[in-house]
């Protein structure tokens, strides 16, 4: 039986396109944005690269905007089912998304453990971002959650939908990749759902 559950946030426990591309689309930033992406996705910057550019797009930001932006973001279909997981699972939220975003669902479902990138806020503006996770480190981030908690990774369950979440899927004893934006997480899973409804998960545990 697992012991921990860790869960990628956008597309996940959020539904939509993503905190950072919700934060764009609210702030008015979205179509830079994209170009950013395009540029990282064809191998022309580096992940850091990409996040410094978009940071740049929002600094001097009021950043009353990042919770603004949070309570336009709809919760995925079913996250009540989180709150009862939390009585028998340590439950840990992984995510390349904001953490402001993130800290929203992790202090209403009694969530752990929460790792995502907070957005640095000075004189009430939008200033930088403190970056712990990236596109190669959610496995090593599992593992450090997973021995803080003095748990085998072979008692860990990951769920996902991207391929960021692979690192994850490769170190957790069982792996969901719910509703997958990509054929490799698919692969890379030890279970597809494809329904946007957390309630499905429930078959797995």
């Amino acid at each position: 039986m697992a012991n921990l559950i860790a869960f990628d946030l956008d597309g996940v426990l959020l539904d939509g396109k993503g905190s950072w591309m919700e934060l764009h689309k609210f702030i008015g930033t979205e179509k830079f944005s994209e170009e950013n992406g395009k540029q990282y996705y064809s191998g022309n910057i580096s992940f850091d690269e990409w996040v410094r550019r978009d940071i740049s797009l929002w600094k001097g930001i009021e950043a009353d905007k990042i919770s603004e932006a949070s309570e336009r973001i709809n919760l995925m279909k079913g996250i009540e089912v989180i709150e009862n997981l939390s009585k028998n699972y340590k439950l840990a939220i992984i995510s390349g998304g904001i953490k402001q975003m993130a800290n929203k669902i992790f202090e209403r479902y009694k969530f752990k453990h929460c790792y995502a990138n907070e957005i640095i806020v000075k004189d009430e503006k939008i200033f930088d971002v403190d970056m712990k996770v990236n596109f190669e480190n959610k496995g090593e981030i599992l593992e450090k959650i997973a021995r803080y908690e003095n748990v085998d990774l072979s008692d860990c369950i990951a769920i996902g939908d991207f391929i960021n979440d692979i690192p994850m899927f490769k170190k957790a004893g069982f792996s969901i990749a719910f509703n997958p934006k990509h054929d490799s997480v698919v692969e890379n899973a030890d279970v597809v759902i494809r329904d946007k409804d957390l309630r499905e998960i429930l078959k797995y545990l």
